[in-house]
């Protein structure tokens, strides 16, 4: 596998978690503000990036490890 792939999904990784919490904690600056226009679509969306961006980085670490253990 390519060094090239897991960087890559570690970034995205890492990019996604960071855009679901912001969207998760953007009310708290904003004086109760939401971006996609009703607030639990506000939750949805930064629990699922976060989720999906836990996931990316979990299965981009172990791309790396199973790299390394490799012969």
């Amino acid at each position: 596998m390519s060094s090239a792939r897991w960087v890559v999904t570690l970034v995205l990784g890492v990019v996604m978690f960071g855009i679901g919490v912001y969207v998760g904690v953007r009310p708290l600056w904003t004086h109760n503000s939401i971006l996609t226009g009703a607030r639990w679509l506000d939750m949805a969306f930064a629990a699922v990036f976060m989720l999906r961006g836990a996931l990316n980085v979990r299965t981009a670490l172990s791309r790396r490890r199973a790299t390394l253990d490799q012969p």
